[in-house]
């Protein structure tokens, strides 16, 4: 079975950014709820989270249960549920360390944002997958719609205006 794509719309990937650029020099992260159909994993809220690492902020986090909570609440309450979760690495790669493997849960996408001197520079998408040799990440597709950089509309993203 092919991972779904991870789609996000513009708006709510820039407000991912937002967050993850407004906790630089430290480690930010948050939650990802929206629904999943056979093609495509649709974000369609990005919940704001809380580190409660204090010791080694610029290079842990641990999301506050809390914010899982309150997210999986507000899914429940739209029919969504949550889809995953984004952390940011200042100043390093978009890509998984091991700390963030040991941790994860399989199951869920993982966004990963590389924030270097305040400003996203990449973003990744990552899924956990099980194997003989232990837990392992294998990147996922990413996609942002409305920005011009994929035609890709899923059949069951309507998008509305507020």
């Amino acid at each position: 079975m092919s991972t779904p794509v991870l789609t996000f719309t513009a708006g709510l990937f820039a407000r991912m950014r937002q967050l993850a650029e407004a906790t630089y020099p430290f480690e930010g992260c948050g939650v990802l709820v929206g629904r999943t159909s056979d093609r495509a994993s649709i974000v369609t809220e990005v919940v704001e989270g809380h580190n409660l690492v204090t010791d080694r902020r610029h290079d842990r986090y641990e999301l506050d249960p809390r914010d899982i909570i309150r997210a999986e609440k507000l899914a429940r309450g739209r029919g969504d549920e949550v889809l995953g979760f984004f952390h940011t690495h200042p100043d390093h790669p978009a890509r998984p360390s091991q700390f963030d493997t040991d941790r994860a849960w399989p199951g869920y996408h993982y966004v990963v944002i590389a924030v270097h001197s305040g400003h996203q520079v990449a973003a990744t998408a990552w899924r956990l997958q099980d194997g003989a040799e232990g837990n392992r990440f294998v990147e996922a597709d990413l996609e942002v719609l409305g920005d011009g950089t994929s035609g890709y509309n899923p059949p069951d993203l309507v998008a509305e205006e507020m």
